[in-house]
Formats: C-alpha cells, structure tokens, sequence
C-alpha cells in the first residue's frame, strides 16, 4: 500500500480524538516486538545490571517506533506533520489539562499519608532527597520514562479506539494492552517488578482513564498528556523515597478514586463529546482544521470509523 498523503488518518480533522482505525493491528504488532526484543534479548547480548535501566529506555520507544513507521506507511509526510503536529502547544486545549495533571501531582503525593496512617515510616532524610531530584527526575521521565510512550498509546491508538468503541472501552482496553506491554520488564528486576503483576494491569487501567480523560479535554494535544504521564511517575518515584519502598495497595486505591472521580464527573465520557447530528462536536482547541472535502469524516465514539522507580531514578512508566 503506497501512503495518501490526503487519507483522513493523516489530515487534522473537525476532533483529534477520532480517527478511522486502520493501521491499528500493525502498530500494535511493532510495538510489542520492538520493545520485547530489545527487553527480552537485551540482557542476553549486554548481561549485567548496568545495561539494565539503558534497556528499559531503548525499549519504551517501540510504541513510539510503531506510530512513526506504521503512520508514514499509510499516510506519508501529511500523516506524520498531523502525528508530531500534537506536540504543539496551541494543540493543549488551555491551560486546564495541565491544571489537572498537577491536581493528579498532588493528590497522589498526598495519597502516600494512607501509608503512613497504614503504620507506615517516613523516611524524611528521604523524602528530603526525592525533592532534590525532582526536577531532574521530572525532565528524565518526560523523555525517556514515560512520556515518550505517549506519541504511540495516545497519539496514535486512543484516537482509533476510541472511533471504534464507547470512551471508557476504548481506554480500558488500551489500559489492558499497555499493562501487558510492560511483562518482561518483570524479568528484568525493574522498579516495576516489585509489584503484583494483576495488581499492576488493574492500576495501569485506572492510569490509562486517567491519561484518557486529559488526552480528551486537550483536544488530542500531547503535551498535556506527557505532564500528566510525568505526575503520575514522579509522584511514584517521591513516595518510594518517602516511604522507603512500594506501598501497591494504597498507590492503586489513590489511582483508582482519581479515576472515579473523572468517570463520575463526565458521566463516562472522560472528556468526549457525544455525537450532533452524525458529526463529532467541534473543538476550537482540538488542534485541527475541518476535513477536507475529499476525506472522510471520522465517526464517534460509540460507532466505528469508516473502516510505572527505582529511588532516584524515573521508573519506565506509566
């Protein structure tokens, strides 16, 4: 298949957070088996736990990878101008989703007392330590522990999931993928490794509501998205410095009351307007001009389309 530069996977359209789902399969198979191989045969060709953290980064850019390559194959130079173009700052819906990803910051930061009323220890010399290294922990998450994921799971997979399925479908579905994308990384001896593995899909799913939400109210911007994805972490990462390890239990029960909160306030749509008369809701910031006359236009949510630290350091994600 030869790339069409005017497809409408590739042009903005009238709502960023809808587009037709082709490409979908292809993305998700690259993206496994980039970040896999490298995961996986990694420690065979470089054995040692100084490779070990150069690993986890080089392998949390296969989504990232598979939006780039499945995206220019489809839909050439246009697809990825639309793709990277979600990186702009006029994209970002305001100033509100960046608002809530610090409301996420400190929420979770404040979730850590439930440890401590638990019979949990505040290390202080180390929470004086994790405070120090947040700026640059916040710097090295946005690049390479995290929020360089989001170019793939929400640029790329959340718009055409969530044409296909219903918001909260398409998100707990991309939760699930998400989760199960980060398995070997339990044979890596990760930050990650240290928690339940059920435990951790059902957290990831509640993170990827969340992500969903701030993906949504930005219009399909990825800046804010990035933020929220590096609250989430750098919150992690404090309270392991805090508390002296990690408290799974309690980190899920705080993700999991954020994301009720945001299914009850929008009645699950997470931000997702519902359709008026055949046609997604306009989005003055959603980044994008009308479509074209000769593309097609997107369809809804509820239709289908026309086709997690170490202390110290970042941990991968989410």
């Amino acid at each position: 298949m030869t790339p069409h530069a005017s497809s409408a996977t590739a042009l903005p359209t009238a709502d960023a957070r809808l587009l037709p789902s082709r490409g979908l399969a292809a993305f998700f198979i690259i993206a496994f088996a980039f970040s896999w191989l490298v995961w996986w045969a990694g420690p065979l060709i470089a054995p040692g736990a100084s490779s070990t953290m150069a690993l986890v980064i080089l392998g949390s850019f296969g989504p990232a990878v598979a939006a780039t390559v499945v995206t220019a194959r489809l839909d050439g130079r246009a697809g990825l101008r639309a793709l990277f173009g979600r990186y702009l700052p006029r994209r970002q819906g305001g100033g509100r989703p960046f608002i809530i990803g610090a409301l996420i910051f400190v929420a979770l930061v404040a979730s850590g007392g439930i440890a401590l009323l638990a019979g949990g220890a505040l290390d202080t010399q180390g929470l004086g330590t994790g405070i120090a290294a947040l700026p640059g922990m916040i710097v090295l998450i946005a690049l390479v522990g995290g929020g360089n994921e989001e170019l793939g799971w929400r640029g790329f997979a959340l718009p055409r999931l969530q044409a296909a399925l219903p918001p909260v479908a398409a998100n707990v579905m991309l939760g699930i993928i998400w989760a199960v994308w980060h398995a070997p990384l339990w044979s890596m001896a990760t930050a990650q490794s240290a928690i339940s593995f059920p435990i951790y899909v059902i957290l990831v799913m509640a993170i990827a509501i969340v992500l969903g939400f701030v993906f949504n109210i930005a219009g399909g911007g990825l800046l804010a998205v990035v933020a929220a994805h590096t609250a989430v972490n750098a919150a992690s990462g404090l309270k392991v410095s805090a508390l002296g390890g990690v408290h799974e239990i309690h980190e899920l029960l705080a993700m999991a009351v954020i994301a009720l909160v945001i299914l009850v306030a929008t009645r699950g749509r997470l931000g997702l307007a519902r359709l008026e008369e055949g046609r997604p809701a306009h989005d003055d910031q959603a980044g994008g001009d009308p479509l074209p006359a000769q593309a097609s236009e997107p369809a809804g949510a509820d239709g289908p389309s026309s086709t997690p630290l170490r202390q110290g350091l970042p941990s991968h994600t989410p």
